[in-house]
């Protein structure tokens, strides 16, 4: 079997494709990761083969019009200030970015696209699978005609957004559809209406736990998250185990290329701990420390470490509440700290490690030094938090792995295919 996984051009939607490839890579299937040109080197030191699509990184996006987000809140009914609103302030943000990479400049091109359609049309595959932020891998999929399958990286928003705003329209009466707007672009560049099917393909693979709320109606396939945050050397003083609590400092990979500059954050987090019994392993870049910022003695940065390496040492981490970071922590049962900054990614996570007694959110907004101390210490000295780690890690492990799930994905290949 032939299979394409395509993805949107960050760094943390590579990541969570990689052990599913590895997977049908070992189960005897050949296997391709298409996505910008940047992104292949990152892709072959997987130990895979890329597809380079052209086009540049995510942060070369363009920004997108506000009044193009305002047509969203519009048409979804939310009141400003709702919790509804909050979270859609990042996902509608979000869908036209990542959506923006494919549309046809002024002079009609749009290489990601083209080359994406082009290589399927080409070789033929037997299943594409595909990020839901890459909303080309379903038109090739069906140029190709192979299967269509979604592999979730967070929370499923999409069949949510078309249908809350299926309800609006059958509310109001027709109105204008953001989404359908948003991807027509693509969709008409090779000749196709917007349509369910090309948004949600023919079934999704899905990693994230059952607790987790997911809309009803769709063909899904459970999966394990497998983490992967690339590879490195491990460094000589990681191998000696900590003499006092490690706790790690992450902020994710993607947010290094989209946004630049200091980060509260951090700055709170580093004023935290200092005189604090604790080891810490933040890795961060220049640009999130800032030039002024003053390193406690406690606690030693380090560029890029994967997390994968440092997790089985760590007694916390405190992180941004991204779910490859935050699944990265849960496999070595962890206990965390989200500090939350109205993303829709994080808003999820940390609702779900609240109800499992995994961990704290702290809002980034008013966030002080003192409050972010007192709960890591209660973090580190509460046993409740290690017990709520632990349902986590069942909540993860009930889903069968990705090898496991080959033998499901090859019979719904041959199922959902149009070819031959």
């Amino acid at each position: 079997m032939r299979v394409l996984i395509a993805f949107a051009p960050l760094t943390a939607h590579l990541y969570p494709c990689v052990p599913l490839a590895w997977a049908l890579q070992s189960a005897g299937h050949e296997v391709r990761l298409a996505s910008s040109t940047p992104l292949a080197e990152q892709i072959t030191a997987a130990g895979l083969t890329a597809v380079p699509l052209g086009g540049g990184p995510a942060s070369a996006m363009p920004d997108i019009p506000q009044e193009g987000l305002d047509r969203f809140s519009e048409a979804l009914g939310f009141e400003p200030g709702s919790d509804h609103a909050r979270l859609w302030d990042a996902i509608r943000y979000f869908t036209v970015l990542a959506c923006a990479q494919y549309y046809p400049d002024a002079e009609g091109r749009a290489p990601f696209a083209d080359n994406l359609v082009q290589f399927a049309r080409d070789w033929q595959p037997d299943l594409v699978i595909w990020d839901p932020a890459c909303a080309p891998g379903s038109v090739a999929a069906r140029e190709s005609g192979a299967a269509s399958a979604r592999l979730l990286w967070g929370p499923d928003y999409f069949p949510w957004l078309h249908g809350r705003l299926a309800e609006r329209a059958a509310e109001r009466g027709s109105q204008p559809d953001p989404l359908a707007e948003t991807l027509a672009p693509i969709y008409s560049r090779f000749g196709y209406d917007y349509s369910p099917d090309l948004l949600l393909g023919d079934f999704t693979v899905d990693p994230l736990p059952s607790q987790l709320p997911v809309p009803e109606g769709l063909r899904r396939v459970p999966m394990r998250w497998v983490p992967y945050a690339g590879g490195s050397q491990v460094p000589q003083w990681l191998a000696k185990p900590p003499t006092r609590p490690r706790v790690c400092l992450s902020l994710g990979v993607s947010g290094r290329g989209i946004f630049t500059g200091p980060d509260q954050r951090v700055a709170a987090a580093l004023e935290a701990v200092a005189g604090m019994d604790v080891e810490v392993v933040a890795t961060v870049n220049a640009n999130q420390l800032g030039e002024d910022q003053k390193i406690p003695d406690n606690v030693r940065i380090v560029d890029y470490l994967p997390l994968s390496q440092v997790m089985p040492t760590c007694s916390a981490i405190i992180h941004h509440g991204g779910f490859g970071t935050f699944f990265s922590a849960a496999v070595h049962r962890v206990p965390q700290m989200i500090i939350v900054e109205e993303l829709g990614s994080a808003l999820s996570s940390t609702r779900y490690l609240e109800s499992r007694g995994a961990g704290v959110a702290l809002h980034s907004d008013g966030l002080t030094a003192a409050q972010m101390g007192g709960e890591l210490t209660r973090l580190l000295t509460d046993p409740a938090f290690r017990q709520g780690a632990d349902a986590v890690y069942a909540d993860i492990t009930a889903a069968p792995s990705p090898g496991e799930i080959v033998p499901i994905l090859e019979r719904m290949a041959a199922q959902y295919g149009t070819r031959g």
